[in-house]
């Protein structure tokens, strides 16, 4: 083997190009080779793993969209075979369905249809926390697509049975989503996010992912809509019981494995029944240590989870509220809800999608750029504190004096958390005054006009999470994604009784308009309490309980 001999002046770590020739390419490369490494790298990043978990995300979205439209007109044709069994057949002109008693009925069945399943997606974000830190994403995600499937089976019984019967079936088996429904598969498609993907684009695919999942229900919408009217109402519900079944398959091919940080940590904490309520635990006031090693309490994430609350309280009810001023002010029917409806959905997959990651990364330059002058003086004036062996410097015999005073992060810090807040403030603030001119209007453009505005202000529940995660440790990422999500669910919940309510007061007195004023007024109320929420001192340390008493013991002794 022979070995190149180095003079004097040879450097001793030579230059990694010298193994490429003229043209770019290694040594021992042909340039068929290189086509072929280039194509795979090229492939790599279009099938990575954040493409495959937004994918996964449309999917199951696209999916769940599909029986969305037709549930809503299945309830109006059971109410309808209910009536006339105990009143006369209908042999009159137009729509045998058309009444006051059978449209009563079936907004007082899709009222308890749609409570129930917010009700079962609230404990679902629980059950299937727990299945996540049991099995993972991957397979947590097959058991959520899976039990979907399941009950939009028994959807399709229920919809050949018909009458009084198939209702019952529809209403029984909701309890399904309890153990397997929409809010399990999106906690675990953000928790896989959070695991595998960096933390300066975790924000960035935050909102991707969910702009991916609100395209696909547009989709979803429009396709279910058309396979109930060209075939049958059964088919919707037999096209999605086939999607399901897709999904699961590509979930346990495609979807990525945890990264394995904090596993260990995760299964030792899954066990028992005080892992059920991990993620109403994270949402509490939390001890940091500060450079001067002075112990403070900081309740940036209780105050972050409120104005989360009232944000979502606010923005959950606005494309409600405009179908149903919509539809009492400029009679508005279903076609005319539906282009709303997608347009709205479209725009906001469109913007989370493509324009939100563009604001994020170049909002984070502006915002670290504002406060760079000042940080850059006060950090010229300390001491400059070594942390890796290698900064230390030796001592006359050669020797490291003293160990790192802390070891580096493996997850580095994100630096763009500042703006993600800042985001998420100023957000509420746009959503708040749409809705607030929404009120104004008086033709129909103008109803458009706010629904495809509104989704320009969505980033605020994406940033959240990226801000929840950056102030929990990796261990704790799936339990704040789940307590953002069970907020985000309790938030949905409650408005749409609460503001249901408060729509048919202010029309019963001719001003339902009165109501998008309501609204906005909750999105300020939000915004304010976001700045409560701010991020933990500079060159502070969060630290678990039994550490702050640890550390505060011994300063007490010396």
């Amino acid at each position: 083997m022979a070995v190149t001999a180095a003079d004097e002046t040879s450097p001793l770590l030579q230059d990694g190009n010298e193994n490429e020739n003229e043209d770019g390419i290694e040594d021992g490369m042909t340039p068929k080779t290189t086509e072929t490494a280039k194509a795979a790298k090229v492939a790599g990043s279009i099938f990575g793993p954040a493409n495959r978990i937004l994918l996964a995300g449309f999917m199951m979205s696209f999916t769940l969209g599909i029986t969305q439209v037709p549930i809503i007109y299945v309830f109006r044709l059971m109410e309808c075979d209910i009536f006339y069994t105990h009143y006369p057949p209908f042999d009159g002109p137009g729509d045998r369905c058309h009444r006051r008693e059978i449209d009563a009925g079936t907004a007082t069945q899709v009222s308890v249809l749609g409570m129930s399943t917010s009700f079962s997606g609230v404990f679902n974000l629980f059950i299937c926390g727990y299945l996540i830190k049991l099995w993972g994403p991957r397979w947590a995600f097959c058991s959520q697509t899976a039990l979907l499937g399941i009950r939009v089976s028994t959807q399709v019984l229920g919809v050949t049975i018909g009458g009084r019967a198939g209702e019952i079936v529809f209403q029984a088996c909701q309890a399904i989503g309890i153990i397997g429904g929409p809010r399990g598969f999106q906690l675990v498609l953000n928790t896989a996010v959070s695991e595998l993907v960096a933390a300066k684009d975790r924000t960035a695919v935050f909102g991707r992912l969910q702009g991916s999942i609100m395209l696909g229900t547009a989709f979803g919408f429009l396709l279910g809509g058309v396979l109930g009217e060209v075939y049958n109402i059964r088919r919707p519900f037999e096209t999605a019981f086939f999607l399901y079944v897709a999904c699961t398959i590509y979930g346990a091919l495609f979807l990525p494995t945890g990264t394995g940080d904090g596993t260990s940590s995760q299964k030792k904490s899954s066990r028992g029944i005080s892992s059920f309520f991990a993620p109403i635990k994270v949402i509490t006031s939390h001890k940091y240590r500060l450079e001067s090693g002075k112990v403070v309490k900081v309740y940036s994430l209780v105050f972050l989870a409120l104005g989360i609350f009232l944000g979502a309280f606010a923005s959950g009810y606005a494309p409600i509220l405009l179908q149903m001023y919509a539809t009492s002010e400029f009679n508005f029917g279903t076609i005319e809800n539906g282009y709303l409806m997608f347009g709205n959905s479209a725009i906001r997959g469109i913007f989370l999608l493509f324009l939100f990651p563009k604001i994020i990364s170049a909002g984070r330059v502006w915002y670290n750029g504002t406060q760079a002058s000042s940080e850059t003086r006060y950090t010229e004036q300390e001491s400059h504190i070594p942390i890796n062996p290698g900064d230390f410097e030796a001592d006359e015999c050669g020797e490291v004096p003293q160990e790192p005073v802390q070891a580096p992060d493996a997850d580095e810090e994100d630096s763009g958390t500042g703006f993600d807040l800042f985001f998420v403030r100023w957000s509420l603030v746009i959503d708040s005054m749409v809705t607030f001119f929404a009120g104004f209007s008086t033709n129909g453009w103008q109803v458009y006009l706010a629904g495809y505005l509104l989704p320009f202000a969505s980033g605020s529940a994406p940033a959240a999470k990226g801000v929840m995660t950056e102030l929990c440790p990796p261990e704790q990422r799936p339990d704040a994604i789940s307590a953002i999500t069970l907020v985000e669910s309790t938030a949905t919940l409650l408005t749409q009784g609460l503001f249901g309510l408060i729509f048919a007061a202010f029309s019963e007195m001719g001003k339902p308009s009165l109501t998008f004023f309501c609204n906005a007024g909750c999105a300020v109320f939000g915004f304010v309490v976001l700045f409560m929420a701010y991020l933990p001192p500079p060159n502070s340390k969060r630290i678990d309980d039994h550490d702050s008493e640890t550390y505060v013991e011994n300063n007490t002794r010396t």
